[in-house]
C-alpha cells in the first residue's frame, strides 16, 4: 500500500508490480505486529502495537521427544515465563521467549535465546543431554500485542480488542486496527470484527461460521476405526496404497482426498531426498495452493522446513517441479533457489 488520497488507497502488487486504485467504504487494518506501520501509510500516526517477540526451535532428539509422552507439555521458568514442549511428529519444538521488539522485520532466534531455551531444558529433565547441533530449525515471530508501560512483558494483556480509527487526512473511511489476538482465538476475533463491519455498513449477518469447520478439519473422522474406514474409502477411489493415504491423511487430514485425486490421476514417484513425498504431491501443492515463490512451499505449505528436511538436496529437487507449474525461466530457476536458501539461512539458522 502506498497510501491514501481524497479517499482512494493506493496499492501495488508486489508480485507482478501492477497497481491499482480503490475507495473503500471502511478498511480492516489486520496487518498484525505491523499495525502501526500500515497505518502510516494512512497518514495516522499510532502506537496501537507493543509486540514481543517469542523465539522457537524445533530439535531432533529423541530422548527429549520420548518424554513428552505424546503430550504438548507447559510450565513456569525459573524466570516465571510460561513456555512449552510439543511433540512435532518424531521432533520436538521448544519454545518461547517474550522480548519487546521494535520492528517485526528484525524478529530472529538469537543466539542468547538459543542458550535460553537450551537451559531451560536442562532444568525439565537434566538427565536428557541436548545439543545445539539437534536443532533442525528455528523461527521467532512477534505477537501484536497493545502498546504499554508494563515493565515485565509477561504482564502485557493477550486478549485482543478494535482500535477504530476515524475518518481524516484524505482517508474519508475509519479503519479498525485489530490489536492483539493469536492462532487460538483468529475465528473468535474474526467473527467479533465482521458483527462490528456488518453494523457499520448498515448489513446483518447471513451465515454463522461458530461451528463450521475449515480446511482437512471438514468432516473428520473422530476415531481410529472411522478413519481406518475412511482410508479404505479412499483406496477403493483412487487405487493408491492405504499406507500412503494414511501418510496423506495424516498431512492434510479430510482435504487428503482432493490430494489422492490428483496423486492417481498421473505417474507419480517418490522425491528421492523426500520418499514421504512424491513429485505430483509438489506439483499439487505448487498448482492449488497459492505459492508464488519456492520458500512458500518449504516454510508455508509444508512441515519440510520445520522438520529439518530443507536440504540442499531436496531443494534442488523441488524447484524444477514448482518452476514447471508456476512457468519458471531457466534464468528464474538458480534465483528461486538462491532466495529460499538465503532465507533459511538467515531466519531460520538452516545451513550453518
Amino acid at each position: 500500500m502506498h497510501g491514501v488520497d481524497n479517499g482512494v488507497v493506493s496499492l501495488q502488487d508486489e508480485l507482478t508490480g501492477q497497481t491499482l486504485a480503490v475507495k473503500p467504504k471502511v478498511v480492516v487494518n489486520a496487518a498484525g505486529p505491523w499495525i502501526d506501520f500500515a497505518n502510516d501509510r494512512f497518514a495516522e500516526k499510532t502506537r496501537f502495537i507493543g509486540g514481543t517477540k517469542g523465539s522457537h526451535l524445533v530439535i531432533d532428539n529423541p530422548a527429549l521427544h520420548a518424554a513428552t509422552q505424546g503430550h504438548e507439555l507447559f510450565f513456569e521458568n525459573t524466570d516465571g515465563r510460561i513456555c512449552l514442549f510439543f511433540p512435532l511428529q518424531d521432533k520436538v519444538l521448544v519454545g518461547t521467549t517474550d522480548i519487546p521488539i521494535e520492528d517485526p522485520d528484525d524478529a530472529i532466534c538469537t543466539d542468547d535465546e538459543i542458550t535460553y531455551m537450551l537451559e531451560m531444558i536442562r532444568i525439565v529433565f537434566p538427565s536428557i543431554p541436548v545439543e545445539r547441533s539437534q536443532i533442525v530449525f528455528t523461527f521467532s515471530g512477534v505477537r501484536p500485542l497493545p502498546a504499554t508501560d508494563a515493565a515485565n512483558p509477561g504482564q502485557i494483556s493477550r486478549d485482543h480488542k478494535i482500535e477504530v480509527t476515524q475518518p481524516g487526512n484524505g482517508a474519508n473511511f475509519p479503519v479498525y486496527s485489530l490489536i492483539g489476538g493469536k492462532w487460538t482465538t483468529f475465528r473468535a476475533f474474526g467473527e467479533q470484527v465482521a458483527d462490528k463491519i456488518l453494523r457499520h455498513l448498515g448489513q446483518s449477518r447471513e451465515v454463522d461460521t461458530h461451528d463450521m469447520a475449515i480446511g482437512g478439519g471438514r468432516q473428520y473422522p473422530q476415531t481410529g476405526p472411522d478413519q481406518m474406514i475412511w482410508v479404505k474409502k479412499l483406496h477403493a477411489a483412487t487405487g493408491l496404497p492405504e499406507e500412503r493415504l494414511r501418510i496423506l491423511f495424516d498431512r492434510y487430514g479430510t482435504y487428503a482426498e482432493d490430494v489422492a485425486a490428483f496423486l492417481a490421476a498421473g505417474e507419480d514417484s517418490p522425491l528421492a531426498a523426500m520418499p514421504d513425498y512424491s513429485r505430483r504431491e509438489i506439483e499439487f501443492l505448487a498448482t492449488y495452493e497459492h505459492i508464488a515463490h519456492l520458500d512458500d512451499l518449504l516454510l508455508r505449505r509444508s512441515l519440510l522446513a520445520m522438520l529439518g528436511y530443507a536440504s540442499h538436496e531436496l531443494i534442488e529437487e523441488i524447484a524444477p517441479i514448482v518452476g514447471q507449474v508456476l512457468d519458471w525461466s531457466a534464468e528464474e530457476m538458480p534465483v528461486e533457489i538462491e532466495r529460499t536458501v538465503q532465507l533459511l539461512r538467515s531466519r531460520h539458522r538452516i545451513a550453518e
